[in-house]
């Protein structure tokens, strides 16, 4: 008989994943809190409700507990995430003549280990320090405003859509000149599991 092996940790129960904030609420926290709970919606593009409504729902056990860190010392908040599971994938194959149904057993990640891979590239207080996170959600209403103006051919359109130009231009200066002092600079991001 072979002997078992025992895990020394303590068992915890964690819940469910909640890599976006489904679980408590919605996401509060996209971009590191530049985005509110009602960002992430992708109203008529027909996808699964919670997807559309920007909760992005996990319906895998969580397993590790973890918080984002770069090395300028940011956190992020405390996530529970699902890590490596074992799924049954099932299809069809020929054989002598029959087509017959095939289980097979395919290892997949989990949201640790696709948080880590895709979305730690960029630490958000990095990126957009104090007073440039307040310019990019102005940048970002000039340009829907921008946008808007286009389809009116009124002389007062016209003159409002340079203005907001300049605007723009102006802001993406002052971002441009910040990156060269090293003020706004991309710094990656890793999962450090927590107790």
């Amino acid at each position: 008989m072979g002997q078992r092996r025992v895990s020394s940790a303590p068992a915890v129960i964690l819940g469910r994943c909640n890599p976006y904030g489904a679980e408590t609420g919605g996401p509060r926290h996209v971009l590191g809190g530049m985005y509110g709970p009602n960002s992430a919606r992708t109203e008529g593009m027909y996808l699964p409700d919670n997807v559309a409504q920007g909760e992005w729902r996990c319906d895998q056990p969580a397993v590790i507990r973890c918080r984002m860190m770069c090395k300028c010392g940011h956190r992020g908040q405390v996530m529970q995430l699902c890590s490596w599971r074992d799924d049954i994938v099932r299809h069809g194959e020929w054989v002598a003549g029959v087509l017959r149904q095939v289980s097979s057993t395919v290892r997949q990640h989990g949201h640790y280990e696709e948080i880590q891979r895709r979305e730690a590239g960029l630490c958000p207080p990095c990126a957009f320090p104090a007073p440039y996170a307040e310019l990019a959600k102005e940048v970002q209403q000039w340009q829907a405003e921008m946008s808007a103006l286009w389809t009116i051919p009124a002389e007062y359109a016209i003159r409002r859509v340079r203005a907001l130009k300049q605007h723009i231009d102006d802001a993406g200066q002052l971002m441009d000149q910040a990156r060269a002092q090293g003020i706004i600079h991309n710094c990656a991001l890793t999962l450090i599991p927590v107790s």
